[in-house]
């Protein structure tokens, strides 16, 4: 009985993950070309996700070191100056290692 369970479980997991994957292809088929809100999330989604990434990272920390400030310091002018969120995350973080060690 355990197996029929845990087949259950899996299934039903499946079947969720494949409907929440093909929901935005479901609602867009149907709509007459893209709307206002999709534009704007287009528009502000990332950055609003990577702020609260960034927020959340942060929270927790205390001011007792400067390491985590200079390596997300570092990251942002990176990032603003070459535009290439590779470049700045892998030099913030390799920044952040030097300084810590």
């Amino acid at each position: 009985m355990p197996f029929v369970k845990s087949l259950g479980i899996v299934l039903v997991a499946s079947a969720v993950i494949v409907l929440l994957r093909a929901f935005p292809f479901i609602v867009m088929s149907r709509s007459k070309g893209e709307g206002r809100w999709l534009k704007l999330a287009e528009k502000w989604l990332s950055p609003a996700i990577i702020a609260l990434l960034v927020v959340y990272s942060y929270s927790t920390l205390e001011w007792r070191s400067w390491c985590p400030y200079a390596a997300g310091l570092v990251t942002v002018v990176l990032q603003l100056a070459f535009r290439n969120g590779l470049v700045s995350i892998f030099a913030g973080t390799a920044l952040y290692m030097l300084l810590i060690a």
